[in-house]
């Protein structure tokens, strides 16, 4: 160690040859070697995080704007602001900002420059990266159905505010995330004990119109047939627009309602009148019976009570300390009439801003006229073809509650509902406690069929504490992703923001 160190100390002291040049060059090779290093590792760094940023910028951006719609300048611009606020980089700092917008894409790049340390000794204070990112706006067309819940207890903190809020904001970002070439189109599907598809449909082929050829659900508690639509009239009542569910198979489907088979059909819902009797659960007693004998459910069926009615009283019923509503052949249909598949954001948004609470929690239904308005079968036919390859399909449904149509101690078995009675037993021989077990049951084999017809279900449970009931939600959407559990009502913004993000499928192109 010492001979070395000698030899060294001699080398140094020379002067009779070019060892001090030599150690010298040396030395700036040794720097420029070991400091270079350190300079290009920073410079790989910078580079890797202006990548990171320029792709999340023009994301940012091409989500502000429709193809078409904007400019190069306008992007730029946007893009300079948010590289300037999120390119936090020490080592480096933001150039050169440019844009070109596409058709259906647009392409953003910046470049950065990395003032070096030890580089300048060979003539290198600076190095630059440039970072591509081009954006293609999503060309396949959304269908997107909203099933949603406006039931009575969503008048509870706050949910059907939040929910409206909420909705609303997932429409706008859905249509402002829409290339030029794509078309976005939604439909709202409220539900509660029953879904209205609108009284203007009255007149429409597909409702039954208790013609010769009808459902065979259509006098069922009628002892001789009447026609509904037009016992409404005589009653000085209208018909508001929510009907019964089909018979089975066809109330699990979208199969198109034709009068070839009525069955197929939908029935106008009308609810009947309750017998006279002192049993406090019947909440729908509007007209006499015009019998002294007979037992409750004969006193119901009696059809002469409507072609010259007496006593007649359409006060409200006090039956539900949740529904204030006239006694009469529309008691609860009280749901909003859905909306069909529109590309008018202004509409979509004004049928949200409307949504009423009241009743009870029916999925099932909501669940059916949500993948019957994205069918391209009738009764609207206003989707796409299952089989389009640039087209989606989603189903959102949120609902606050697990199914519940009231069960009572009477001849009825309980209120009326899009499936009657419960004493028909259109739910089964044994559908549980408020029906429940019934409706769960026909909840997972709409979620099945409409999956398997290649709609995407999304699922949310609002502030839902009932283990069985989040599982069923779980079950009924597509998978992991598609279920979100929301505790509280304003945790809603979130999650449809997330649902908007999902469907609308802005990507990095390159």
């Amino acid at each position: 160690m010492k001979r070395t160190y000698g030899l060294l100390r001699n080398l140094w002291q020379d002067r009779s040859a070019n060892y001090t040049v030599i150690f010298g060059l040396v030395a700036t090779l040794l720097v420029v070697a070991g400091g270079g290093s350190l300079d290009l590792t920073r410079y790989l760094e910078a580079r890797s995080r202006l990548r990171d940023n320029v792709d999340a910028a023009a994301l940012m951006v091409a989500g502000r704007y429709k193809a078409g719609e904007t400019t190069a300048d306008a992007v730029t611009t946007a893009a300079r602001a948010i590289l300037d606020q999120t390119f936090a980089d020490h080592d480096a700092t933001i150039g050169n900002v440019t844009a070109s917008v596409a058709t259906a894409s647009l392409t953003l790049t910046a470049d950065a420059h990395i003032q070096t340390f030890f580089l300048p000794i060979i003539g290198l204070s600076s190095m630059t990266t440039t970072a591509p990112s081009s954006v293609a706006w999503s060309t396949t067309s959304i269908e997107v159905a909203m099933v949603l819940d406006t039931t009575g207890s969503m008048v509870d903190s706050d949910k059907i505010g939040q929910l409206k809020s909420a909705a609303n904001s997932m429409v706008d970002s859905v249509f402002a995330k829409a290339g030029t070439s794509a078309s976005v189109k939604f439909g709202i599907v409220p539900f509660s004990h029953f879904v209205n598809v609108g009284p203007g449909n009255a007149a429409a082929a597909w409702i039954d119109q208790g013609a010769a050829a009808r459902s065979s659900y259509y006098d069922t508690y009628f002892n001789s047939h009447i026609n509904r639509l037009t016992t409404y009239t005589s009653l000085g009542k209208s018909w508001k627009g929510c009907v019964e569910t089909r018979p089975s198979p066809y109330d699990v489907d979208d199969t198109a309602p034709t009068v070839s088979n009525p069955n197929t059909l939908f029935v106008p819902s009308f609810h009947p009148d309750e017998p006279d009797s002192f049993n406090s659960y019947y909440g729908n007693n509007y007209l006499g019976d015009k019998l002294f004998f007979g037992d409750d459910w004969t006193r119901m069926i009696n059809a002469a009570k409507y072609t010259s009615p007496v006593n007649k009283d359409y006060s409200n019923s006090t039956l539900y300390s949740n529904y204030s509503a006239p006694k009469g052949p529309e008691f609860l249909c009280s749901s909003n009439a859905l909306t069909r598949l529109n590309t008018s954001s202004a509409t979509v948004k004004a049928a949200i801003t409307a949504l009423t609470p009241a009743g009870s929690t029916n999925i099932p239904e909501g669940l059916a006229w949500g993948w019957r308005v994205l069918s391209p079968k009738g009764p609207f036919a206003d989707g796409a073809s299952y089989t389009a390859s640039d087209n989606r399909k989603v189903l959102v449904l949120l609902t606050d509650g697990t199914n519940a149509i009231n069960t009572f101690p009477t001849a009825l078995g309980g209120a009326y509902s899009s499936w009657g009675f419960p004493a028909s037993g259109r739910l089964g021989a044994n559908p549980g406690v408020d029906q429940r077990d019934g409706l769960d049951a026909k909840t997972r084999t709409i979620c099945t069929k409409a999956k398997a017809a290649g709609i995407k279900i999304y699922t949310i449970g609002l502030m839902i504490s009932d283990t069985a009931g989040q599982q069923l939600l779980a079950e009924c959407s597509s998978g992991t992703g598609f279920y979100y559990d929301s505790p509280n009502a304003t945790q809603l913004q979130a999650i449809f923001d997330d649902i908007a993000k999902k469907i609308s499928k802005l990507r990095i192109a390159s």
